[in-house]
């Protein structure tokens, strides 16, 4: 991540890592998660994250996919 954190794993591996970091979303499903990095991404960023998929496996892959292009994030 831009601030020098580092997560491993699957997409949903990772996202769900960075859901375990993030303040108020601890009862947010992962779906409900990704809209809500979606929109801070939108809100704080001006990023439009274009998350696409029908299950949580292909959502998680879309979100990782989206932040590096955006250079939200970074491969290690």
């Amino acid at each position: 991540m831009r601030d020098g954190r580092v997560f491993q794993g699957t997409p949903v591996q990772i996202v769900k890592g960075m859901q375990e970091i993030a303040f108020g979303v601890e009862r947010l499903s992962l779906p409900e998660y990704i809209d809500w990095v979606v929109a801070n991404a939108q809100r704080v960023e001006c990023v439009a994250l274009r998350v696409k998929g029908e299950t949580d496996e292909a959502k998680a892959a879309s979100l990782v996919e989206e932040m590096l292009r955006e250079g939200l994030a970074a491969k290690g």
